[in-house]
């Protein structure tokens, strides 16, 4: 009997410190796993900060450029003023004078400005950069995302700005042809030719003269127009990514 008691004694012993076991062996696996979950979490803090960081980057870099293509509109839709402005004065000119000796110094005055023209073509650095890097989707804000693509996705070298190149290249070698003569050519490179007398140029009355003039204004007034809406677009990013930089900060 004595034996018997020693056995079961024996046996809960053991069963009591396989519990013990047990329930160690559970808890350390428990905390290792926490551990695990931890460093997991911290990982992933760390990516979205480094993440954040990179985007605020590029937002502020795309802000930057966006400023630089309202200053840049800003100097073409002035150009284009100025060129309006002396297009008047050209009419005028032809419209008040006949006598070529007399209206002939004042366009020469404004033909410079009025065969060249300006052109818009957006900074896009830091979004080319971003493209390149294949970072777009650091973006968070999906809208701003597909704004930034569609308006870099532009192409402001074709139609109307095309139209203005052309027009004033056609303008200047149509106007330069007819009005040159042998005054102007003695004034210029100070060379005798023989090329008609001033008295006898006559674009006051040439019909192309004044459809290249109108054309030419038409074409310069389209461009500002356009331009002016894509300055009010450019203005609508900048507030959207104003709000996304503050946000984030």
């Amino acid at each position: 009997m004595p034996l018997l008691f020693k056995k079961i004694r024996i046996n809960a012993m053991l069963k009591s410190k396989l519990s013990k076991y047990m329930l160690y062996a559970i808890g350390e696996i428990f905390l290792v796993m926490i551990g695990i979950l931890l460093a997991f979490q911290v990982n992933s803090w760390q990516d979205q900060r480094i993440r954040n960081a990179k985007e605020q980057s590029y937002l502020k870099d795309i802000k930057a450029n966006l400023k630089d293509d309202i200053e840049a509109i800003d100097r073409v839709v002035n150009f284009n003023r100025t060129k309006s402005q002396l297009t008047d004065s050209m009419f005028y000119a032809l419209e008040r004078y006949s006598d070529p000796e007399v209206y002939m110094p004042k366009i020469i005055k404004y033909m410079f400005t009025l065969t060249i023209y300006d052109v818009f073509e957006p900074n896009r650095i830091a979004f080319d950069n971003m493209i390149a890097a294949e970072n777009v989707d650091l973006i968070t804000n999906s809208s701003l995302r597909s704004r930034l693509s569609q308006y870099y996705k532009k192409e402001f070298n074709t139609t109307t700005q095309e139209s203005v190149k052309q027009r004033a290249r056609q303008f200047g070698d149509y106007v330069a042809i007819k009005s040159f003569n042998k005054q102007s050519i003695k004034s210029l490179v100070n060379h005798d030719s023989r090329l008609k007398d001033i008295s006898e140029v006559a674009i006051h009355k040439d019909p192309e003269v004044y459809a290249y003039l109108f054309i030419m204004l038409m074409s310069t007034q389209s461009q500002s127009e356009s331009l002016i809406e894509t300055q009010q677009e450019i203005k609508e990013l900048l507030e959207i990514v104003d709000d996304e930089i503050v946000s984030r900060n």
